[in-house]
């Protein structure tokens, strides 16, 4: 399962699968033990580092997970 969004010209993808898989740059929505145990926000940094943004917390459904992700974009743009 992988899906594509974008939001204030960022790319979010909702995968199943590894963050390693995304480009530099974008966000990602991943699940964790095949989501039973939550989705994780993550960014990829311009080496291809993933750093995740939710730290310890973790949400239940990707729909929620993608709003956080979303929020965190509007901050950003609000900030440049």
């Amino acid at each position: 399962m992988k899906r594509y969004y974008s939001h204030q010209n960022r790319d979010i993808f909702v995968t199943a699968g590894s963050a390693k898989e995304l480009a530099p740059g974008s966000f990602g929505v991943c699940a964790i033990g095949g989501g039973a145990e939550g989705w994780a926000v993550v960014h990829i940094g311009p080496e291809g580092d993933v750093a995740d943004l939710g730290g310890e917390y973790y949400f239940a459904t990707p729909e929620e997970a993608l709003e956080f992700a979303r929020d965190l974009i509007d901050l950003m743009v609000g900030t440049a």
